[in-house]
């Protein structure tokens, strides 16, 4: 402390704040570290934006060593740094000495199988679809993943995780609809049990719309202890105009039907997802939380469709996001999203740690199409390898790592100078590349979203202190 006591310190240009009911919520958009101060601390870091020494500041306005030493905290926290430290190059320092975890594979943690290209619906945002028709996937001759495919590939990711000492296997089931392959999904959970079971812990998942549920589906994945992810964007009229058949015809009921089949199954979900479109905005409030408190439900995930619900403004999108997540907290209900990932990440550091606004970005995710094709997520459109390479596709200077270090924090000419540029990192991967492939300026929509987002919920976290 003795040395910071004497030598010039500056408050850091990452330094952000806000202020409400005499408190202040500050954190560093480079390396996080949030942090609740008093208006008074506050104006007292005023002092640092030119340089001064804690010794300077403490003759001017006779503030003793006692106080100064409080300080440390903020300067450990990076909010005051020595005028000549450059944050940026500390930084990239910090990022190439955890190079090595990349390139060896030893951040990989979950498989993603996409086990059907096709899907029995037609939802009109639907991204799968959207970035396929952005790329080749959509003429690949191979829609169904075989099992011979799947399982090379589990075999291969086990291969990875029993290098690094992992012994907990996270494999989700995706598509298009998952379902429409389910004889080999059945027969991937029994190989995985019979040849893995007494070496992993498998954590299966699926993602599917449920309106192919059977009962005979229900009881395998309960069996299996598969955890269903099921989609239903609202009560029947506002889903009815978004989550369609190919047909047209609205998906509500035979969704619901799935859902009971799960219970009748004595495996009831938990919850459910939303997707909030333009078409159904207008339809979407607090009676599906009641909807879903009925069913004995208690989280709701919502998500906004940041690229294509273009004429509502973005200050009404983020009102009706908080007041719902009001009303569902009160009943108990969590409304997680992606929404809300810039201010989860701020209790990571990048510093530390690799943060990324997802798995896929992070390098901890790999996905495997039915052309045995390899992808940070079953949406994205950037290939990172085959499954022929698999064993080596991490390697330096391959796809999956040029993938990773393009979005570790920093790294994105985009994002430098965001208020939350470390916690965000650029946001969805895959709405990116649906934009840039489409329309280029729907990105800083995207951005004015998750900036919106992150002021909302810090107003709310000091509201709540």
């Amino acid at each position: 402390m003795q040395k910071r006591f004497l030598e010039p310190l500056v408050r850091s240009f990452f330094f952000q704040a806000v202020e409400k009911n005499g408190q202040v919520f500050i954190w560093h958009s480079l390396f996080g570290h949030p942090k609740i101060i008093s208006s008074e601390t506050f104006r007292f870091l005023d002092e640092f934006r030119q340089p001064k020494s804690l010794s300077q500041v403490a003759t001017e306005y006779g503030t003793g060593v006692e106080d100064l030493t409080a300080l440390e905290d903020l300067i450990n926290g990076y909010f005051l740094v020595p005028s000549s430290l450059d944050e940026r190059e500390l930084l990239v320092q910090r990022v190439v000495a955890r190079n090595e975890a990349v390139t060896s594979g030893a951040l990989i943690d979950y498989l993603e199988l996409i086990m059907s290209e096709a899907c029995n619906l037609r939802c009109q945002y639907c991204i799968h679809f959207n970035n396929l028709e952005t790329s080749d996937r959509l003429n690949s001759p191979k829609k169904f993943m075989t099992f011979q495919t799947a399982r090379e590939t589990v075999d291969a990711y086990l291969r990875i995780l029993r290098v690094h000492g992992k012994r907990v296997a996270e494999v989700n089931f995706g598509g298009g609809e998952p379902l429409l392959a389910w004889p080999v999904i059945k027969q991937f959970l029994e190989y995985c049990t019979l040849v893995y079971g007494g070496e992993f812990e498998f954590s299966f998942s699926i993602n599917t719309n449920a309106t192919l549920m059977t009962p005979e589906i229900a009881r395998t994945l309960k069996e299996y202890r598969v955890s269903p992810a099921v989609s239903l964007d609202g009560l029947q009229k506002g889903n009815d105009k978004v989550r369609v058949t190919r047909t047209g015809k609205g998906t509500f009921l035979p969704i619901v039907n799935g859902m009971e089949t799960l219970v009748q199954a004595d495996y009831p979900l938990d919850g459910f997802a939303v997707t909030i479109t333009e078409w159904n905005f207008g339809d979407l409030d607090e009676r599906f939380i009641d909807w879903a408190v009925e069913r004995g439900m208690n989280e709701v995930r919502i998500d906004i469709d940041v690229i294509d619900i273009v004429d509502v403004p973005v200050t009404d999108i983020i009102g009706k996001l908080m007041r719902i997540r009001r009303y569902a907290k009160s009943r108990g209900v969590e409304i997680p999203g992606f929404w809300s990932r810039a201010f989860e990440n701020l209790n990571g550091s990048a510093l530390e740690e690799h943060v990324a606004f997802c798995g896929a970005v992070r390098g901890n995710s790999i996905c495997v199409s039915p052309s045995g094709k390899i992808y940070g997520c079953g949406y994205s459109t950037t290939q990172l390898g085959t499954l022929a390479e698999i064993a080596e596709f991490y390697k330096a200077g391959g796809a999956y790592h040029r993938f990773v270090q393009h979005r570790v924090t920093g790294a994105m000419e985009m994002c430098k100078g965001c208020m939350i540029e470390g916690q965000c990192g650029g946001g969805c991967n895959i709405t990116q590349e649906f934009a840039r492939a489409t329309r280029i300026d729907k990105i800083e929509r995207m951005c004015e979203f998750y900036r919106g987002m992150m002021q909302e919920l810090v107003h709310e976290q000091l509201l709540e202190s």
